[in-house]
């Protein structure tokens, strides 16, 4: 029988409001911007983030916001790399850095297991003393940031902080 008569297939709600959502979810998936998710962050994004969160911390603090190098950035990126092709967390021997990079002092922070580049700082390095000093120390100057993610989908980042001679 056509539907609208007695005898026809009643309506039902609950199918025609799922239809309509998922209709409304769609098109809001197509026409509203997002906020990128852990999941679409890139090494870049994550790095990124990592720079501008700890020239935020040092400001915060009356510190000078530190400067990026390429040298040290090199450094923190291959450290990355490494942690995540081996999904663990270590130091790398900083003796390299200062001889490539001209230093005079440098420094390192590492981390693991942090979905964004913020939090790594916020509720990673700044709440341990000794990362947070190196995050602060006024002797710093030049930094480079470096992360990547494990196969297992775990992020490695680093912080490798320095002071021209």
């Amino acid at each position: 029988m056509p539907a609208g008569r007695p005898g026809a297939a009643p309506f039902r709600p609950t199918t025609a409001a799922a239809l309509a959502a998922a209709v409304v979810a769609a098109l809001l998936v197509l026409v509203v911007p997002g906020t990128a998710s852990a999941g679409d962050t890139t090494p870049a994004d994550y790095q990124r983030d990592i720079f501008s969160e700890t020239n935020h911390q040092r400001v915060l603090h009356d510190r000078h916001e530190l400067r990026h190098q390429a040298c040290v950035q090199r450094f923190a990126v291959r450290q990355a790399r490494r942690m995540a092709a081996q999904e663990r967390m270590f130091h790398q021997d900083l003796g390299p850095v200062l001889r490539h990079c001209h230093l005079s002092r440098a420094g390192e922070n590492v981390a693991y297991g942090f979905d964004l580049g913020v939090d790594v700082v916020t509720l990673g390095w700044m709440t341990s003393p000794p990362h947070r000093a190196n995050i602060l120390d006024p002797a710093f100057r030049l930094l480079g940031t470096g992360a990547r993610q494990g196969d297992d989908g775990v992020w490695y980042a680093v912080q490798v902080f320095g002071r021209h001679r």
